[in-house]
């Protein structure tokens, strides 16, 4: 797909070059700029057609009110530091402009998909959160074969793309892997404000991307046990690095999702992630439940106990998260198709209906996580946060999410179940157990 959108691209270019005007033209051009860009529409397809960007003040290095590049840039002071990245266009006789190159079409594209996620920002509720424009890192140089990723960083809050040299939708073109990025800046923000919500090691991701980073000499997040079983300490620490990175990952891939429409995005670009991260299941209703406390702590338990070398467990930590990620991911896409189908709605429009909630809960989070102390933080928690803000729902959506939350809950005492209220109406209820009744036994003494 990469190939036939740079092939398209320089087709158009090659038969309309003598109908158009010198390239000089775009380095005057502002305001409102029509352009030539691979976009995608709600269902998760790609066409080529002509998007109008907002804000530009310079289209030559496609900068303006949304988005501000940098060609492989390094850091100073907590910013990203370079220069921009030259466009080339070609403008037709509509006066639109196209890409002359494949570097101009991921610029205009980028640009495209972050403007559409700042209107989509004030649609969910999340407008304000981030600054713009949002700077953007292009062709991050690598070192060590570094290839085909996108990372967001909190310290400079701003977007690192590294080359792409598969044979599939290019990362800086895919508005799913955009907009799951973009969601990681409303989690960094909303929720923790440092690195470790973030599911990359930021100083390995920088020290192989060849970001020089001179702001300060970063610490290893984690610490290096070298004993065979972990503390409770260690395990307390190590269970909410596995379920925060968890959740930033799983919400990303729904905010991928609800963008884009497609369970798949990922995939689009990066094949092999198909089948760990892709939102769609042969069987939809196996998607039922979400690991307890103790089945995210016997699982580090069983890694750190066999792991011969112990200093890769952080590697393991992460790789971890991933996995519980995509089960939250999947979970909500489930709540949603159910939602959409017992409400009669659109897909798109149930989409954001969840977004919006994701929005809300995120503070919570924040303020859950604050008073953690030394109990831990549960997906039905997480579950019981964020549709806690419904009033009611159908019969269909609370016995999904009812045994969800049950099959995560941290005791039977926690457990839910679904009450009716009014007609078509229902709401959870904890569930209470009900002790079986004794009955006499008979005697000989009672039959006399």
């Amino acid at each position: 797909m990469k190939n036939v959108f740079s092939r398209i691209i320089a087709a158009i270019s090659v038969s309309v070059l003598a109908a158009c005007a010198p390239q000089t033209d775009s380095a005057t051009e502002t305001g409102s700029v029509r352009v030539l860009a691979p976009m995608s529409n709600s269902k998760g397809s790609y066409s080529l057609d002509i998007f109008e960007l907002k804000g530009i003040t310079d289209l030559q290095t496609v900068a303006g009110k949304f988005v501000r590049f940098f060609l492989s840039p390094r850091i100073a002071n907590n910013q990203l530091q370079g220069s921009a990245p030259q466009g080339r266009f070609i403008k037709n006789s509509d006066g639109a402009f196209i890409p002359a190159n494949e570097m101009t079409q991921q610029l205009v594209t980028i640009y495209a998909h972050t403007q559409r996620l700042a209107l989509l920002d004030e649609e969910l509720g999340a407008g304000g959160v981030n600054k713009w424009p949002r700077d953007v890192g292009v062709a991050v140089k690598v070192r060590g074969g570094l290839t085909n990723n996108a990372f967001y960083d909190g310290n400079t809050d701003s977007m690192l793309l590294v080359p792409y040299s598969s044979e599939g939708l290019p990362i800086p073109i895919n508005g799913g892997i955009l907009a799951h990025e973009h969601f990681h800046s409303l989690f960094y923000k909303l929720v923790m404000g440092d690195e470790r919500a973030q599911i990359h090691d930021r100083e390995n991701f920088l020290e192989r991307a060849i970001v020089e980073d001179l702001s300060v000499r970063h610490r290893r997040l984690l610490p290096i046990s070298t004993g065979e079983e972990m503390s409770e300490a260690q395990m307390h620490m190590y269970y909410h690095l596995a379920i925060i990175r968890g959740l930033n990952e799983g919400l990303a891939d729904y905010w991928g999702w609800m963008y884009t429409g497609d369970p798949d995005f990922i995939a689009q670009s990066l094949p092999s992630e198909k089948a760990t991260r892709s939102l769609k299941v042969r069987d939809e209703k196996s998607v039922n439940s979400l690991p307890s406390a103790e089945n995210i702590k016997r699982s580090l338990n069983i890694f750190y106990s066999g792991a011969a070398d112990k200093a890769r467990f952080s590697d393991y930590v992460t790789g971890y998260a991933y996995s519980l990620g995509t089960q939250f991911s999947r979970v909500l896409k489930r709540y949603t198709d159910i939602y959409s189908k017992a409400r009669g709605i659109e897909d798109l429009q149930a989409r954001k209906d969840i977004a919006k909630l994701i929005v809300k809960v995120l503070p919570k989070m924040k303020d859950d996580f604050d008073k953690l102390d030394l109990n831990y933080y549960t997906a039905d928690k997480f579950m019981k946060s964020m549709f806690a803000m419904n009033e009611s729902y159908r019969e269909e959506e609370c016995q999904f999410l009812a045994e969800v939350i049950t099959s995560s809950a941290l005791t039977t005492e926690e457990a839910v179940t679904c009450e009716k209220t009014a007609e078509s109406e229902f709401k959870m209820v904890p569930k209470v157990e009900v002790a079986p009744v004794e009955t006499p036994s008979v005697t000989e003494s009672s039959l006399q």
